[in-house]
């Protein structure tokens, strides 16, 4: 699970810190940052495991990047993270070259108060405690697969991060496996792969099981969504009953709102889990009456064991759902992101029953806590 992430000139990130709870909600006003933010842990995910190759799945344009007010900035991301298993946090930092991801100016991973490797300027100052070590100057947390710890630890930041926006056309085209990273696609295009590994676990029915029991909350009809073909699926079929006969439908002729949430479940449940899932507007398309059953879903994701969650939100009756402390509130300074803890007195209404959540993006909009005081 991630603790904290700090970015560091990431479009509006001039220098942004966000601590994490095991379900966090981002809200605030159009333009402030929200996409900015969980789209710089898609950059970082997607860097760690391409390298070099990821500016072609960001534009191919480095300065777009980087804030419009410092454009030879270096760009850097620090990330605080459990692992299951693993008693002491890792933390992990990459400080990347002001010309572009050919390269870092400083790389280091820690485990508890272990230092396990350190490059500053293309020089070690703390190599890893191998015989052969890789060259400075590159990124290193992928290329030291002897040490376990290193190698859980890139692990968690790469294919333990989904991170998913859903659009109008999602599970209506399979796509196939395209992306290098296992699991779900951003965009669900993998879907019958997904679904077809669900499929095939017999050892734990109950995947199915819940999936089935959600999608009924929503269409008390469904009987069953299965794939037409074990070996070779090309498409999906969703079970209505109607009387005590059975009609098929295919996935694509549902309605892109029930697409839409079926895909969420498909990246919740997906097998196997991921560490961290990241949610782009959950709520779009989907039928407001709904987003309770997707609220429902988010906030048991990581007492299952399906991954800590991570949303951004414009809807009041999906943001009804959540506790104040699970939600950040993110504003924009001048041209930089801020995000912190909803103020307190917002906090205390809510507590009190006075103010609803979902009234933080109508009523009275989100604010942020103000910074403690310091005496000089």
């Amino acid at each position: 699970m991630l603790r904290r992430l700090t970015v560091e000139n990431f479009k509006s990130l001039e220098k942004t810190c966000v601590e994490f709870s095991p379900v966090t909600v981002l809200v605030g006003r159009s333009g402030t940052g929200k996409t900015n933010f969980v789209t710089a842990l898609r950059f970082l995910r997607d860097y760690l495991y391409f390298g070099q190759g990821v500016l072609q799945r960001f534009g191919g344009d480095w300065h777009r990047l980087l804030p419009a007010t410092r454009p030879k900035s270096q760009m850097a991301f620090e990330v605080v993270f459990d692992v299951k298993g693993i008693e002491a946090p890792f933390e992990y930092r990459a400080v990347l070259h002001e010309t572009g991801p050919g390269g870092v100016s400083e790389e280091s991973l820690k485990l508890g108060d272990e230092l396990l490797f350190r490059q500053v300027n293309g020089k070690w100052q703390s190599e890893p405690q191998l015989v052969s070590v890789p060259q400075p100057g590159q990124l290193a947390i992928g290329r030291i697969p002897a040490i376990s710890e290193i190698v859980i630890a890139y692990t968690a930041l790469t294919t333990g991060i989904g991170w998913h926006y859903f659009p109008a056309t999602v599970l209506a085209v399979n796509q196939g496996g395209t992306q290098a990273i296992s699991g779900l696609q951003d965009d669900a295009g993998n879907y019958l792969q997904t679904l077809k590994e669900i499929a095939s676990n017999l050892q734990d029915l109950n995947v199915r099981k819940n999936i089935i029991a959600t999608l009924q909350r929503l269409n008390p009809t469904i009987t069953a969504v299965e794939l037409n073909s074990i070996q070779s699926p090309s498409e999906v079929v969703v079970g209505h009953q109607f009387n005590d006969k059975i009609l098929s439908l295919s996935l694509a002729q549902e309605s892109d709102g029930f697409r839409r949430f079926y895909a969420h479940l498909l990246a919740l449940y997906q097998l196997p889990p991921k560490q961290t899932l990241v949610f782009e507007e959950p709520e779009n398309g989907v039928f407001p009456g709904a987003l309770a059953l997707l609220a429902d879903e988010f906030k048991s994701a990581p007492e299952a064991g399906r991954g800590q969650v991570i949303l951004t939100t414009h809807s009041p009756n999906l943001l009804d759902h959540f506790d104040a402390d699970d939600i950040r509130v993110v504003e924009i300074d001048g041209f930089q992101t801020r995000i912190g803890n909803v103020s307190q007195e917002q906090k205390e209404a809510i507590q009190e029953g006075l103010l609803e959540s979902g009234e933080l993006l109508t009523v009275d909009h989100a604010r942020m806590e103000a910074p403690e005081s310091t005496n000089a």
